[in-house]
């Protein structure tokens, strides 16, 4: 084997994703492309018994190994910008509901309810459910690729800085499957560009309340949702789950925000200690119904911590979980 020495810029790397059609049975037909500023190789997580078995002494021998991939779990964590393409189908999948009206939001119900998800089910499977990743290598041998069906988002983070390319939205996520990944793959044929169009704190434009204050000043903001994947059963001998259950033990919506300390915003403190319900909203339009672009509304929050940090004034470090009403949404995004 010759020497190579082609090297490669992490930009060169590509992610992209595509809906399922059967759950987990890969989809690479028209994959669609992440803007990702940074990808890192994926978890593989392969289960690895190198221990010396009984009676061979004490040295591990290489046929003492035992190596297998069967039913572990892989995740493809990556970062970039959220753009108008992607983002609205990155919501679908981790909060796995379509597109509502009146705002066209993606909402997390108080009665949430995920889908169920078995392997081989074709019946009017979208991007809600599950989708094929593939993590994409510039190699010119262009076999380097490796495909992962059945994947989930099971975290994703919104995160805005006006001291950041002037508040535009930069995200970070982690899609898990426990299927058998496919390895030496060819680059997709057809992968559809990312968006053009972004998102920013500056869409606020009218509606900025965080933590129950209205008209706060905000410097950064950072926006969590949590969906786990847990797996049961096997199919056949490769070990790929029955089943897919979401959200065990809960599906989770928190923010971090930090808002300019004020008279406005110095009552925080009690609001923390008692555990008053807050709400935060942040769109442009002052009735929420009407609210486009980029839009976030949560009534039913509680404040989890409260800090201060320095900047060319003092602002409040605030993180607020979001809850549910007994007929009230945990969230609604606006993307």
């Amino acid at each position: 084997m010759a020497i190579d020495g082609a090297g490669y810029s992490s930009s060169e790397f590509q992610l992209a994703f595509k809906a399922e059609s059967t759950i987990g049975t890969a989809n690479v037909s028209t994959m669609q492309l992440i803007d990702i500023d940074e990808i890192s190789f994926p978890s593989l997580n392969p289960i690895q018994t190198l221990d010396v078995r009984s009676g061979t002494g004490r040295t591990a021998k290489g046929a003492d190994a035992f190596i297998t991939e069967k039913h572990t779990l892989k995740e493809i964590a990556f970062s970039g910008t959220a753009d108008t393409t992607v983002l609205p189908l990155l919501l679908q999948n981790i909060m796995t509901v379509a597109q509502g009206s009146s705002p066209a939001s993606y909402d997390i119900p108080n009665n949430y309810t995920p889908p169920e998800l078995q392997t081989g089910d074709n019946s009017s499977i979208t991007i809600a459910d599950t989708c094929t990743v593939a993590f994409v290598s510039p190699e010119a041998g262009n076999d380097h690729s490796i495909i992962f069906p059945g994947c989930t988002l099971t975290s994703l983070s919104l995160t805005g800085d006006m001291g950041t390319e002037s508040g535009r939205i930069k995200m970070s996520g982690t899609f898990q499957t426990a299927f058998l990944p496919s390895y030496g793959q060819s680059k997709p044929t057809s992968m559809g560009a990312f968006g053009t169009s972004y998102y920013s704190l500056t869409d606020f434009t009218t509606t900025r309340k965080v933590a129950g204050v209205a008209d706060s000043i905000i410097s950064s903001m950072t926006l969590n949702l949590e969906n786990p994947s847990n797996y049961g059963g096997f199919t056949g001998s490769n070990g790929d789950p029955t089943y897919i259950v979401r959200a065990v033990p809960e599906i989770v919506a928190t923010m971090d925000a930090t808002i300019k300390y004020d008279d406005n915003t110095a009552g925080l403190a009690d609001t923390f200690t008692d555990g008053t319900q807050v709400a935060t909203e942040l769109s442009n339009n002052g009735t929420w119904t009407s609210a486009s672009g980029f839009g976030i509304r949560a009534d039913y929050g509680r404040i989890t911590s409260l800090g201060m940090s320095s900047d060319a004034a003092m602002f409040k470090d605030v993180s607020i979980k979001f809850m549910a009403h007994t007929s009230g949404d945990v969230i609604q995004v606006i993307a």
